[in-house]
C-alpha cells in the first residue's frame, strides 16, 4: 500500500492499528533509509493531523451539547461507581442541604461529599469541561458545573436539567416538589 493511502486510510482506522502504525514508523524514521524516513515522517505527522481533527469535532460536538446533554452523553459510556451514585442521590434527594450536611446523610466524614462528587466531575472532564489541557479545572470548580449552591446558606442544589438526566438514569429516591409546592411550603 502506498504511502498516500495509507494517510488516507487514517481516519477509519481503530486505535490499536493506529499505535501499531506509529511504533513501525516511528521505527523506520530512525532506521530506514532516507526515501523511508520520509514517508514515516509524513505517516507520524498525519497521525497527528488526524487526532487533532477528530479532538476539534469532538469538542464542537459537546460545545453544541447542554450540560444536561454531557451529563447523559458521559453517564452512559462511563457510568457512575456505587460512590459516586451515593453522592449523586444524596443530592437530588436532599436540596438545599450543605455539603457537611450531605457527607453525613452518605454516612462518611470530613467533607467526603465533595471529594466524592468534585472527583466524580474530575474524571470525566474531557466531556463536561471539553477544553483545552492547559485550561484545566480543578475538582471542587468541576462541581459549580452540576450545582448550584446557594451563598447565603451554603446549601447545594443539582442544577434541574442535570437532575432529570440524573433521575432518568435511576439516581435519586425521593419526587422532587413542583415550584408551585416549594413556594407554598
Amino acid at each position: 500500500m502506498s504511502i498516500d493511502k495509507v494517510i488516507e486510510s487514517l481516519p477509519g482506522m481503530s486505535a490499536k492499528n493506529r499505535e501499531k502504525l506509529k511504533f513501525n514508523a516511528e521505527a523506520m524514521r530512525d532506521n530506514g533509509k532516507e526515501g523511508q524516513a520520509e514517508n514515516a515522517e509524513r505517516v507520524l505527522q498525519a497521525l497527528i493531523d488526524v487526532a487533532a481533527e477528530e479532538k476539534q469535532a469532538r469538542y464542537d460536538d459537546l460545545s453544541a451539547m447542554s450540560m444536561a446533554e454531557r451529563v447523559h452523553d458521559v453517564f452512559i459510556t462511563s457510568p457512575a461507581t456505587a460512590t459516586e451514585a451515593k453522592a449523586i442521590t444524596a443530592l437530588i434527594d436532599n436540596p438545599g442541604k450543605t455539603a457537611s450536611e450531605l457527607t453525613a446523610i452518605c454516612g462518611w466524614k470530613t467533607q467526603s461529599w465533595q471529594t466524592y462528587f468534585g472527583n466524580m466531575c474530575k474524571k470525566r472532564e474531557a466531556v463536561l469541561w471539553p477544553d483545552n489541557e492547559t485550561d484545566s479545572m480543578t475538582a471542587s470548580k468541576m462541581i459549580g458545573l452540576l450545582v448550584d449552591e446557594n451563598e447565603e446558606a451554603s446549601g447545594l442544589t443539582m442544577k434541574p436539567d442535570v437532575e432529570e438526566i440524573f433521575r432518568k438514569m435511576g439516581h435519586g429516591t425521593k419526587r422532587r416538589r413542583s415550584k408551585a409546592a416549594r413556594a407554598a411550603a
